[in-house]
Formats: structure tokens, C-alpha cells, sequence
């Protein structure tokens, strides 16, 4: 009996569910499953696993020596893993994680890949308001900003907070909003409000609303974000001026890179010094 396609043949992958050590080996079935989306660097299906689970696989595809610096740093799939996992913990919504994995994926070469679970009846924010720019206006954002301050009180930096990387279910009166996409995800050890962090989340996803919606329910928004007059004036001022890239979306995410990387050095350094003061 001849052999099957490689496209059909499963892949096998060591579903990790923390950082390293060794996972549980799942099948899987990209080229019979539903593609969802398909580009030179990323493949993303939607196939039922073999205990039932509705997923949503996503695999970045790596050259070897990109996959190595990964290897020695860390990967991109790991870093939304943990990110879906602590907005998990702090009761938001979001697709919920089920493992992350990296490796030599057959014919697919060098990457890394995380599944999520698949949420039914559910759609990307920017697809609602882009096909029915009625029916956009009508949804009630504000939940959305609450979810973001309670995010940032909590020191939880999205990154990547646009209008594709939510999506959006239910009633326009009362929607539910479920995060995703979170490369650039940091998790400070303070709360961020009022923050340079939290200021480029809001005029990222500000923008990206912006694009499909009017500026009217700017200030309802902010009013649920937990704004004051005066801070509403002067973030609307900011948004006015805001021009996004893609070369300030690196430079600012190099900036809270480095940002986050010192608020862990100063955290470690007082939790060190202060039991020494304590001793004497």
C-alpha cells in the first residue's frame, strides 16, 4: 500500500504546559484539518483533538538559527501561553491556553506553535466593526476599557491591544470580549495605570477602533477606563497627535522590554537588601 501525502501524514508535537521539562505527546492533523490562515511564516488550523477539545493551532514557522536564539531566550509561543494563563487567573476572558511547543515540525521545518481552545460564535473586534460599521457602533465598548484597567492595576502590559486581538460574542447591548495575541506581553510587579505602558495600550487599541468607529464615545470610554476630566483632555490631546508604525510599535516594545526588565532587577534587589535590613 503506497504510503499517504506528506500534507496528510499527522504531526507529532510535545505539548508543553510550562517552560521546559517534558509534555504529553499529541497528534496532529494540519493537512485535513480547517486552515484558517496560511502565510509564508505562519499556518493556523482548527482541528478537534483526540479528547474532544474544539483547538485552534497556531504554528510560527523558525529558521534553524532563529529557532536557537529563541531556544536561548525565549519563545514567542511561550510568552502568550503565560500571558493567556495569568489572564485566566485574574478572571478575564480570553482563549483559553492549552499548550505550547517547539521543535522541527516535519515538512513545516523549525518553529514553534500554541493551542488555544476554539470559541464558538465568536469573532475578531476589527471584523465586526469593518463588516457592518452599523452594527459596530452599536456594540458597547466600554466593558473593553474596564477590562484594560483591570489588566493594568494588576501590572499586566497587552502589548498588542488592537481591535484584531479581541474578539467579540453575544449581544451588542452586553458583549463579551475575550483577549488574544499576546507576543508582547509583561507582567510588572506594580500596577501600570498612568504608566508609559499603559498609555501606548490605550492609543494602540484607541487607533484601531478609530479606524471604524467616530471619536464620540472617546470620552465613555475613557470614563470606563477610570479616567478624570483632566486625563481624558489630555490623553484625546495625545490621541490626535498618535501615529502609528510599525517602527514605533519595535521601538516602544524594545523600550518596555528594557522597562521590564529593570522593575524585575529592583524587585530582586529590595527583595534581597530588605531581609538583610530586618537582621540587623
Amino acid at each position: 500500500m503506497p504510503d499517504p501525502p506528506a500534507h496528510a501524514k499527522p504531526m507529532r508535537v510535545n505539548a508543553l504546559v510550562a517552560r521546559s521539562g517534558h509534555g504529553v505527546e499529541v497528534e496532529l492533523h494540519p493537512g485535513s484539518s480547517v486552515i484558517l490562515k496560511e502565510e509564508p511564516g505562519t499556518l493556523i488550523w482548527r482541528e478537534r483533538l483526540a479528547d474532544g477539545t474544539e483547538a485552534v493551532i497556531k504554528l510560527y514557522r523558525r529558521g534553524l538559527l532563529s529557532w536557537v536564539r529563541c531556544r536561548l531566550s525565549t519563545f514567542r509561543t511561550w510568552n502568550e501561553f503565560r500571558a493567556l494563563r495569568q489572564i485566566e487567573a485574574l478572571g478575564e476572558r480570553c482563549t483559553r491556553p492549552l499548550f505550547w511547543g517547539h521543535g522541527h515540525f516535519g515538512r513545516y521545518g523549525w518553529g514553534e506553535m500554541l493551542a488555544t481552545h476554539w470559541l464558538h460564535d465568536a469573532r475578531s473586534l476589527s471584523d465586526v466593526l469593518a463588516a457592518d460599521p452599523v452594527i459596530g457602533r452599536e456594540i458597547d465598548l466600554a466593558p473593553l476599557w474596564s477590562i484594560a484597567a483591570r489588566l493594568h492595576d494588576a501590572g499586566l502590559h497587552h502589548g498588542t491591544l488592537l481591535a484584531r486581538n479581541v474578539l467579540v460574542r453575544g449581544a451588542t447591548h452586553a458583549p463579551q470580549f475575550f483577549l488574544l495575541d499576546l507576543p508582547r506581553f509583561h507582567r510588572f510587579p506594580y500596577g501600570i495605570r498612568g504608566t508609559r505602558m499603559a498609555r501606548y495600550d490605550l492609543l494602540f487599541l484607541t487607533h484601531s477602533l478609530l479606524r471604524a468607529l467616530p471619536g464620540d464615545d472617546l470620552p465613555r470610554w475613557l470614563a470606563a477606563y477610570g479616567m478624570s476630566d483632566a486625563q481624558q483632555r489630555r490623553f484625546a490631546a495625545d490621541v490626535r497627535r498618535f501615529r502609528n508604525s510599525s517602527l514605533l510599535r519595535r521601538m516602544t516594545g524594545l523600550e518596555f522590554n528594557v522597562r521590564y526588565l529593570l522593575a524585575r532587577a529592583r524587585l530582586a534587589v529590595r527583595s534581597a537588601w530588605c531581609p538583610r535590613r530586618h537582621d540587623r
